[in-house]
Formats: C-alpha cells, structure tokens, sequence
C-alpha cells in the first residue's frame, strides 16, 4: 500500500454520523458527571445543614439550661435571673408593677379574662420571653422561728361528716351532689383558712382502699366517670411518714444517703396566693400586665422553710406565696428501679408498668406530677384530658370540682394565641365580694361579670387529707387551695371521651373552648 494511502486514512475525517454518536456520548458523560457531583453536593450541604442545626440546639441548650454535671445549679440559676433582671431595662421594670385595690389586693387587667357571652370575639398578638424570672423575697427570714407550732387550725385532725356508703353508684344525676359556686363559698371563704367550719361536710364517697368491697364499689364509680375519694392506702400513708423536709430537701440537693438518683423542682412565686397557668412566651406585660408568676431561684430547703412561716404566721392572701413543682418523666417507670427516683420509689402504684388501681392505664400515664404548697396557695381553676388520681402525702388541699358541662360559665379562654389558653384567670374566691360595698378590691367590669357567671356554676367542694386520694374524672374542672403546707402527687391514666351523661365529656370541653378568633 502507498505511503500516502496510509496517510490519507489517518488524516480522514470521521462520517457525520460517527461525530453526533460521539457527541452524544460525551454529553451523557457529562450530564451524569453533573448529576453525580450536584447529588454529592446536595448530601454534603445536608449534612452541614444538620450540624448546624444540631450546634444551635445545643448551644442554645446550653445558655438556657444547666448540665447536671459538673456545675452548681443553684448558681447558675441565681446567675440567670440576676441577668435577666439587669437586661430587663426600665421598661421592663415599669410595665411589670403590679397594680393593686385598696386592701392589697391584685388587680387583674380585663384582657386577661375572655370576652363575655355578649361582648364579641378579640384576637390577641402579644409575645412575650420564654420565662419570667425573679429573686424572691428574703424578708421574712428574720422572723422565721427556729421550730413550727404547725399550723392555727390541722385539717388533718379537722371534724368532718361523710356521706352513707352507696356500693352502687347512681347514674341519675344526683351523684355528686352539686351546687352553685356562689353558695360554696358563702358556706366557707376561699381565705377562712383559720375560722372553718366546725364540721366540713364532705359529699364524696369515701371508700377503705384495705376493704376489697370498697374497692370494687370504687371501681365502678370510676368507670362511670364519677368523683370520689379511697383513704387507707399504705403506700400514701408511708410516703407521708417518710417526707420530712430533710428527706425530700435531700433527694432535691442529690444528697441523699442511697443511689437514688437526684430529682429536680422549682420554686413559683406570686405577688399573692393566686396561682394562674400561662404560657409566658404568649404574656405580653405591656398588653395584660405583670405576668401571673415568676420563676425563681430557691432550693427545696428554703421554700419549705416558708411554707412552716407561713403556717407558723397565717399568712395573709394578699402577701407573696410560694409554690414548688417537680415531676417524673412517663419514661422513667420503663427503667430499672435503680434508676428510678424518690417519688417512683414511694408511690409503686403510681409509677408501675403494669395495670393498679391508681395508675390503670400504663401506656397512657404522661408521668407523675408533684406540688408541694404552702398555706392559701390557690391554683385556678383548669382541667386534664387524663383520668385523674390524685395522693396526698402531707397536709391538706381544698378542691373545688365542676364537671364539663360547667365550662362555659367559668371563663375559660378560647382564644389560641393568648397565653391563658384553654384555662381560667378568674379567682374564684372573690365571688363573695360582688354584692358588697367598700371592700377594697379593685375589679373590671368584665371581671366581676364573669364571677357572676362563675357564682352560677355547679360545683362541689372536698377536702383532701393526707393518707387519701382523690379521683377526678376526664375533663372535670379543679381549683385547688392549700390549706396548710402541703404535698401532693397525681398520675393520669389517659382520656375518657364519651364522659359521663349527665355530666358531660371532651365533647362539652372542645365546644367552649373553640377558638372563635
């Protein structure tokens, strides 16, 4: 073959053909090299997305929250509320005075309660920050004796008369006996914690948790969703013997003499005995006024030292009042025992994976909540979707119980975005004051509206003693009023839609409190 054939075949340019087929190639090539390194890309910027995401969680964690290990939590908490009282400003610290009537008495801004039946809808759009802080009050410490008489009148050791046993609950109505609020505390001032009655009548059954006759009589009232209360119940009275203040301050301060593990609370304080839930990131102060209560710093020891001074005092209503809360995770009766903490170690039936008498539904129980409160702490009136027992372990609480179907007269908010949502601010107490003159107590219109419309509700009153508990059904409505230092846990067993029929259910509850905005 001639050298230039060669050449010529060499140098020879591919068909038009061969050129796209090839072109094409390279684009596909390329196309999936674009794909492959976007794909890579995208992953990469995910990933760097979550460790960001996962930085600022803890970061964040970490300035609102303190590890429990290897930090003092009390400094730290004093550190917080010390900064926040410096960021606060003076604006601050002039929209949170609290305004008050003549006797001391606080007043509540009229935008704290819901617009009345004849008054049309509003929408709230205030915010507020993620708590509320304070520093507490250290004034009283000088006058605090060394040891507690206890207190003016033991509800403990009070006379009260009971009702005839019914081991058959009727389901006609007239069980429990209700009346109107108003009549409530006519009989008996919300404040008269040192001038009671001379026999409390208590209408509830009363039913010996050691008779299993009564028990089972129990248990039929509690599947018809119906109120009443079980006494002689070994654990609750032990746990009651047990929880002295250097007990339970000891299991608080993780100094305890076993490997129960530590547990945690906080202290309230309010400018008076009236407590209020919210939502302090909805609480605008500058829309509603000084939020209902502040957060603040003290160990168990110290409130538990101001509960015996306010017993030892009287305390009145219209001085500051403290409160301790603390709780069990619903997680934590899933653990081994050694895990567990005092309050599940003392109250098996309350914290058991399996099914008791108290805690009958286990995967429903969202835990166990504690409140330890001192003379005249009263908490407003609000309701649990749960099926509600509830122990005391020491001293006593005042409960005032009204079923569903009262909701709509009791000035429950149903505004979603406002910071009382789905509860009341009404104190309950006041309704004795309406009709009177010259009482110091500065109100709203729309206040004293409402507390007519309370006055009308039907309700009971019971007094809760240490050793007994309490069962209030699914979506019943409770305001509570300690009547002395106290300590009380309660567990909820999951909701009970239907209710019972005369007394309404979930149905009633979710129709008041639509949010009509």
């Amino acid at each position: 073959m001639p050298a230039s054939d060669v050449v010529r075949r060499k140098t020879a340019r591919p068909s038009s053909r061969s050129v796209r087929g090839d072109g094409k190639i390279r684009k596909t090539r390329k196309k999936k090299q674009s794909n492959g390194e976007f794909r890579s890309l995208s992953i990469v910027c995910f990933v760097a997305f979550g460790v960001v995401l996962l930085a600022i969680k803890v970061f964040v964690k970490s300035r609102s929250s303190p590890s429990r290990y290897g930090i003092d939590y009390e400094r730290y908490a004093r550190g917080n509320a010390l900064r926040d009282a410096l960021r606060g400003g003076n604006r601050q610290k002039q929209s949170q005075q609290q305004s008050f009537g003549e006797n001391g008495s606080r007043y509540f801004d009229p935008r704290q309660f819901p617009p009345l039946p004849s008054e049309s809808s509003e929408r709230y759009d205030g915010e507020g920050p993620r708590r509320f802080r304070g520093l507490g009050d250290d004034e009283w410490v000088a006058d605090a004796g060394s040891k507690s008489n206890g207190p003016k009148v033991d509800y403990t050791k009070h006379k009260y008369s009971y009702p005839e046993l019914m081991f058959e609950p009727p389901n006609d109505g007239s069980y429990p006996p209700l009346v109107d609020m108003s009549k409530i505390f006519e009989f008996w001032g919300q404040d008269d914690l040192d001038s009671p009655p001379e026999i409390i009548p208590e209408v509830l059954q009363h039913f010996d948790y050691q008779n299993p006759h009564e028990v089972a009589a129990a248990e039929k009232y509690r599947d018809l969703e119906l109120p009443f209360k079980v006494y002689n119940v070994p654990e609750v009275k032990a746990a009651g013997i047990k929880w002295t203040d250097e007990y339970v301050a000891d299991n608080f301060n993780d100094a305890g003499d076993d490997d129960t593990p530590r547990s945690y609370g906080n202290a309230q304080q309010s400018v008076d005995s009236f407590f209020a839930f919210y939502y302090p990131e909805r609480w605008d102060v500058d829309l509603l006024g000084p939020s209902p209560s502040l957060d603040i710093d003290w160990t168990y020891d110290k409130w538990a030292q101001h509960a015996v001074y306010a017993d030892e005092v009287s305390l009145s209503p219209n001085e500051k009042h403290y409160y301790w809360q603390s709780g069990v995770s619903r997680e934590e009766r899933l653990k081994k025992r050694k895990h567990w903490t005092f309050v599940s170690r003392d109250l098996p039936s309350f914290s058991s994976p399996e099914p008791t008498f108290f805690g009958f539904n286990p995967p429903a129980q969202k835990g166990i909540q504690c409140r330890f409160g001192e003379r005249g702490v009263t908490a407003a009136t609000h309701y649990d979707g749960g099926r509600n027992m509830i122990a005391m372990m020491t001293g006593a609480k005042r409960y005032i119980l009204s079923p569903p179907n009262a909701c709509k007269k009791l000035g429950i908010v149903s505004s979603r975005h406002h910071p009382s949502f789905r509860h009341s601010m009404l104190n309950f107490g006041r309704v004795t004051l309406l009709d009177k003159k010259d009482t110091g107590v500065k109100m709203s219109d729309r206040e004293r509206e409402w507390l007519r419309i309370a006055g009308s509700a039907q309700t009971l009153s019971t007094v809760l003693k240490a050793g007994e508990v309490l069962y209030v059904p699914s979506h019943w409505f409770h305001y509570i009023a300690s009547l002395q230092k106290s300590a009380q846990c309660n567990t909820r067993s999951g909701i009970h839609e239907d209710g019972n029929r005369n007394f309404g259910g979930m149905r009633d509850v979710r129709q008041c409190t639509l949010d009509r905005d």
